[in-house]
């Protein structure tokens, strides 16, 4: 989970309380908080419970997004077990696909990996497409990429690299189960340097420019 940044939360709740002209008490009398509690909050000494930002935005009358807004720093580091975490099957209406999230507990994270299994009776699931960019390896079985008007056949140990905003699909070529390794470059998070870098290769390919994978 994200850590949240007490300092600045506190001298939020403290800056929409003097826009109301409210002291302390007042706020007591609305909310029946402690003005302990309360001064603590406002100096960053103490983390309030969602309830009590709930609280507290409507004592201030405000909403809770005002105070926590962008204050969520990003963990070191995310752990993931084998075994553990969710599964999500029929995605965009398909059968025979699981898909597992990876790293959901980076919460601004500009990635988003995940395992995708795909059975090898799946029909072709439905074309998708976002911003950005999206990297497949296959670490298991074969596996068929229709994107755009290119069809490109990928085996264990082949990876591709695509702008995610054409349409694209993956199904299994094989008779067994495939799992390939994904991961999604969201170009509207924060974190993004540049977000005119799928534009400019979008142009660049309309022009001529880019290649195509031999194995297509």
């Amino acid at each position: 989970m994200g850590v949240l940044n007490l300092s600045s939360l506190g001298r939020r709740i403290r800056a929409a309380r003097v826009a109301q002209r409210l002291t302390l008490d007042d706020v007591v009398s609305r909310t029946e908080f402690t003005v302990s509690w309360l001064s603590k909050i406002e100096n960053g000494l103490l983390a309030p419970s969602l309830e009590g930002l709930v609280r507290l935005a409507e004592a201030l009358e405000c909403g809770v997004e005002d105070f926590v807004a962008d204050l969520s720093t990003p963990p070191r580091f995310v752990v993931d077990r084998g075994g553990e975490g969710r599964a999500l099957t029929g995605r965009n209406g398909t059968t025979g696909t699981v898909v597992y999230p990876i790293a959901e507990g980076w919460k601004q994270r500009s990635m988003k990996p995940e395992l995708i299994q795909i059975s090898g009776t799946v029909s072709r699931r439905p074309a998708e497409s976002q911003e950005g960019e999206r990297f497949f390896h296959v670490l298991e079985g074969e596996v068929k990429v229709a994107y755009g008007e290119d069809v490109v056949r990928l085996a264990a140990g082949d990876s591709l690299y695509i702008d995610a905003s054409i349409p694209h699909s993956i199904t299994s070529s094989g008779r067994g189960a495939s799992r390939i390794l994904s991961v999604a470059f969201e170009p509207n998070h924060p974190g993004r340097a540049n977000p005119g870098n799928g534009r400019a290769r979008r142009k660049e390919r309309a022009a001529g420019g880019g290649s195509r994978s031999p194995r297509a």
